[in-house]
């Protein structure tokens, strides 16, 4: 399987270079790996659930010519999603194309993001992205993800308080998705969030699982923005298709445990990185707790990942390379414990059961089997599954 070979292929230069600290020939892994992630993306066939909706429409969509004459206002999604279609529309009327230079922008942001922002380990960053995220970022989440890409190329202005120069990108992403809100508060984290304190943690999961139980989120969100009764039914409705029962919520909190390790790692013993990401993950928290009662809030984590990436990656390379025997004796056990329910998260993700929404059928059959233009195929299980999944796309 080309999942498999693109693993071992990134798992060389960890080995190599993070792990062995080798020398020589890092550029040409680097640009390779970068590569062979974007000709992987860009040239598939029929592969992803949001790819299969947007393939569908790609059609209607238009070009650069006829932008003045596309009805804005009464488009399905955000403005200037249609005006990057546009771009790929104008070059090659194929979806392939889009493909192409959707997939060159998502692994060049990433892989230059991971290469700044985690200078040491930044092949191992890759790998961890890869495993957990790539196949959704690059498949799935088309739109979301330019926003997240935005977000990681406004980082530098993020940490150095540029604020007009940030709050104009957030702008800019709210025009591609609305779930780019989320960016907006960033640069508060840092007052809220100032040290690692894992019991802080805890306490604001709790009050926020506790929120989750006692009040009535969709009447509050309809009465926030003044919604009709019509629409809080509509938004009752979703709630309710979507709520967790006790082990759902159990789950979500569960996975929010190697966050939680990170940042009592990082208490216990405080680390100097020249970026601080710590505030960041914090605020993780808060969409854990929501994601406990409504799953689709866990779409919000999206824009935190490559943050908690590279503190988990700096910081058990920090812990179990660098430390002192004295500080690696329990801080490696709990270095294991996040290592391993960050697998399981990532397995149990994958491998989830959803003969519900169609017959045998698991949500890695959103990305499995492969197949590219060159060899183009059409898996039928994939086809009905995903047809069966856009009756549940009301918001995102």
């Amino acid at each position: 399987m080309i999942y498999i070979l693109l693993f071992l292929f990134l798992l060389i230069p960890v080995i190599r270079y993070d792990i062995l600290a080798m020398k020589g020939g890092e550029k040409i892994w680097y640009v390779s790996s970068m590569i062979l992630l974007v000709a992987v993306a860009g040239l598939r066939y029929r592969v992803g659930g949001d790819t299969l909706v947007y393939m569908a429409e790609f059609s209607m969509y238009p070009t650069l010519d006829e932008l003045r004459y596309f009805d804005f206002e009464t488009a399905r999604f955000n403005p200037l999603w249609y005006v990057f279609a546009a771009i790929p529309r104008s070059i090659d009327d194929s979806f392939t194309c889009f493909q192409i230079i959707h997939a060159l922008i998502v692994n060049v942001t990433f892989f230059h993001f991971f290469r700044k922002y985690c200078p040491r380990y930044y092949f191992s960053a890759i790998l961890v992205w890869f495993v957990g995220y790539w196949c959704y970022f690059s498949m799935e989440i088309l739109r979301e993800v330019l926003c997240i890409c935005l977000l990681l190329w406004a980082t530098d202005a993020l940490l150095e308080k540029k604020l007009l120069r940030y709050y104009l990108v957030c702008v800019v992403a709210l025009f591609i998705h609305f779930s780019s809100v989320v960016m907006l508060f960033m640069p508060l984290l840092p007052l809220v969030f100032r040290r690692p304190n894992w019991i802080f943690q805890v306490i604001l999961l709790a009050g926020v699982v506790a929120f989750t139980l006692v009040v009535n989120i969709p009447a509050l969100i309809a009465g926030m923005f003044s919604l009709g009764d019509q629409m809080e039914t509509v938004i009752t409705n979703y709630f309710d298709a979507d709520i967790k029962n006790i082990v759902g919520k159990l789950y979500e909190i569960v996975k929010y445990l190697p966050v939680l390790g990170i940042i009592w790692l990082r208490q216990r013993n405080p680390m100097e990185d020249e970026y601080d990401f710590v505030p960041y993950i914090s605020f993780m928290v808060v969409f854990y707790g929501l994601s406990s009662y409504l799953g689709v809030a866990g779409r919000f984590l999206n824009y935190f990942a490559p943050f908690f990436i590279v503190t988990l990656v700096n910081t058990l390379y920090d812990f179990l390379l660098e430390a002192s025997w004295r500080i690696k004796q329990f801080s490696t056990v709990v270095s294991l414990a996040v290592v391993f329910v960050l697998s399981f998260n990532y397995m149990r993700y994958y491998l989830r059961d959803d003969s519900d929404t169609y017959p045998d059928t698991h949500a890695y059959n959103i990305f499995v089997p492969y197949h590219s233009v060159i060899n183009p195929q059409v898996d039928n299980k994939r086809e009905g599954y995903v047809e069966n999944l856009r009756d549940f796309a009301i918001i995102f």
